[in-house]
């Protein structure tokens, strides 16, 4: 993919790049000061600052390895009304300063970065009709016009400025196209970020109108304190989760080295083949882990669950050992119609059906003895064992697009 970038802007290499991006916010500072002055309420520029460089120390947030966010996002926006632009800008660089592990050229760049962040969404709130002085607002309709709305723009120019110039430098440090490194940025964490920066406009209008003051900071924040903890647990409760799945492939793989990587790929045929489908979710997240696991009963011996039949005492293997991990009951049941395959006595179901297709794929084109995708396809099509008409046309359509990857929705 080629990039629209300016080779004058690859020509500068980082050190050029940060000291461009220090310029232009050393510019925006002397501008906001000859257009605004200096903050009248320089309590609120000292609290904000101290808020704000509080949660830049903290380590950021996130809850599927893509979105994160920091209060100090919302920080930089409440500087905005209750301390100008000029304000903000003295609030963003104070939080660049104070951000942790970061080498002096990183640091100044953090500074430049969230200070011209903080006053280019000042000078959007005031181009809009934003108001400084919330004293005088009176009802709901001066409330919403004159500080909810500019804000909200605020809120949009701010997350728009600050991914363009993060952009830039991994533009220019890592070759990311600018455009997909923005596009990136503001579909993953933006749009968490923008939602959070509703609370913002709760702060500033309990601050002034509503007369709470500086206690308006811990009403406010509140909210968000209470979203941060429940992300930090889902994600560790998600890493619990990706540990105990690599355990059980690591399981299948040492017992069985010749099926390695095998359920890697069972695993990712069979999500594109349930997307294209139509499948939930959900019903997709069961598919994915249900191809990677679905060798376990097969592979890994459960004692006291042997007998004559070979598909039973798989499906009975696998019941057995994940019964004590309840987020994969429902790849547990697709599992064990794949395990039981044709021997059910039952129609299987959708998702069944995918991962049987994916698997017998697999195992015929990877191997000493593997045929062509064409021939594998053939050979299927052959059997006539798939109840779905619609399994092997998307079977075929996924072998066709194997660069289309699908996400964990």
């Amino acid at each position: 993919m080629q990039s629209a970038t300016s080779p004058r802007l690859l020509r500068l290499g980082a050190p050029g790049y940060i000291g461009l991006t220090t310029v232009l916010a050393c510019g925006l500072l002397v501008l906001c000061w000859l257009i605004y002055g200096w903050p009248e309420d320089m309590v609120a520029v000292v609290l904000l600052s101290l808020l704000g460089a509080l949660t830049w120390r903290l380590p950021a947030t996130t809850s599927d390895g893509r979105s994160a966010f920091s209060a100090g996002h919302v920080v930089g926006l409440t500087a905005i009304t209750l301390a100008n632009p000029l304000g903000a800008g003295l609030v963003g660089a104070f939080m660049g300063g104070m951000r942790r592990r970061s080498d002096p050229r990183r640091r100044v760049f953090n500074v430049a970065v969230l200070a011209t962040t903080c006053m280019v969404a000042g000078l959007a709130y005031d181009l809009v009709g934003g108001s400084f002085d919330l004293s005088e607002l009176r009802g709901a309709r001066a409330a919403l016009f004159s500080v909810a709305l500019p804000m909200l723009v605020a809120d949009a120019v701010y997350l728009l400025v600050n991914a363009v110039l993060v952009a830039g430098v991994i533009r220019i440090t890592a070759g990311v196209p600018l455009r997909l490194q923005v596009v990136d940025m503001l579909t993953s964490s933006g749009i968490a970020q923008f939602a959070y920066g509703v609370i913002a406009i709760l702060v500033v209008l309990m601050w002034q109108p509503g007369r709470l003051g500086p206690v308006a900071l811990l009403v406010g924040l509140a909210p968000l304190a209470g979203a941060r903890w429940a992300l930090v647990q889902y994600g560790e409760e998600r890493n619990a989760r990706e540990r105990a799945l690599g355990a059980l492939v690591s399981a299948i793989e040492t017992r069985a080295p010749s099926l390695t990587g095998h359920g890697g790929r069972v695993s990712e045929l069979g999500a594109r083949m349930a997307q294209a489908l139509g499948l939930g979710p959900q019903q997709v997240a069961d598919v994915r882990t249900a191809g990677l696991l679905h060798d376990l009963g097969r592979v890994v011996v459960a004692p006291g669950y042997d007998d004559a039949d070979g598909a039973t005492s798989a499906a009975r293997r696998e019941a057995e050992m994940l019964r004590e991990l309840p987020f994969l009951s429902g790849a547990t049941l697709v599992m064990q119609e794949v395990a039981l395959g044709d021997s059910a006595t039952t129609p299987r179901s959708l998702g069944a059906e995918i991962v049987l297709a994916a698997d017998a794929y697999d195992l015929l084109t990877h191997g000493e003895t593997a045929v062509p995708s064409t021939q594998a396809l053939a050979s299927l099509r052959v059997t006539g064992r798939f109840r779905d008409e619609r399994i092997l046309s998307v079977l075929e359509a996924a072998v066709r697009d194997p660069t289309t990857s699908v996400g964990a929705r």
